[in-house]
């Protein structure tokens, strides 16, 4: 795997935005934020995902190779991908989706991130639809802090596509762009979107229906609370402490200590 470039900085100042590469950048603020930092020609079939997932409802953040060939060499390792668009939108996010792509002659989703509702969501829908899910996709620590992926409040999910299943999402080869034409796309495709979909969909419910059992947690305690200030009130206005006593420290069983 070429891995030219240590972070964003120097792949900027290396190549030429417009001619090598470019950004689609949609902020609607919405919570959940889809992610593809090596869409294009660098790992075929990661910007259709991502930019068919965010549809009209969700933020994306695009970086396509578009070099006739070689955009491959384009590649920012994952751990190190630190641009400012970048982690300033996802900072305003609640979560998000990174697709990515890797290598594999079979077909799997590698599922990884540190927000776990998402990704038990994830794993439940994409099973269902037929796909195998293993855990991350070589060493990296999918769900460290530092990883941009986890960088929202709630922290995030990756989901690395290997080779095998993105040549499932088209009858186009993945070579020359052609993968692009959506009447190209399978069945396959579809249903990888739909899953993904209905996670972010499931997984916001979900937090949701927290959310409410907080609240309703929270406004019976405070019904309580007035109670027991009336109650500590009244033992206020008689005298009498808590525990009983008359508040003299001495009780009131009228013992006379000897």
């Amino acid at each position: 795997m070429t891995e030219p470039f240590h972070d964003f900085t120097e792949l900027v100042l290396h190549c030429v935005q417009g001619r090598d590469y470019r950004f689609v950048i949609r902020d609607v603020g919405a919570d959940a934020t889809i992610v593809a930092i090596h869409g294009g020609g660098i790992e075929p079939m990661t910007s259709e995902v991502a930019t068919i997932v965010a549809g009209e409802e969700h933020n994306l953040y695009d970086l396509r190779g578009i070099r006739p060939e070689g955009n491959a060499a384009l590649r920012v390792p994952v751990q190190r991908f630190d641009e400012m668009r970048l982690r300033n939108l996802l900072k305003r996010s609640q979560t998000a989706v990174a697709v990515l792509g890797v290598p594999g002659e079979t077909p799997l989703v590698h599922l990884g991130g540190a927000n776990r509702r998402l990704r038990g969501a994830l794993q439940e829908r994409l099973e269902e639809a037929g796909f195998a899910v293993r855990p991350p996709h070589g060493p990296g620590a999918a769900h460290h802090p530092q990883r941009f992926v986890n960088w929202p409040s709630a922290g995030g999910v990756q989901l690395e596509l290997s080779l095998a299943l993105r040549r499932s999402l088209t009858r186009a080869p993945l070579e020359g762009f052609r993968w692009e034409d959506p009447t190209q796309w399978t069945e396959r495709f579809d249903a990888l979107v739909r899953a993904v979909r209905g996670a972010l969909r499931d997984a916001a419910a979900m937090a949701r229906d927290d959310l409410g059992e907080a609240l309703e947690r929270f406004e019976a305690g405070t019904r309580a609370f007035p109670a027991e200030l009336r109650s500590l009130d009244h033992q206020h206005h008689h005298g009498t402490d808590p525990d009983g006593s008359n508040g003299t420290g001495r009780g009131t069983s009228g013992g006379t200590g000897h």
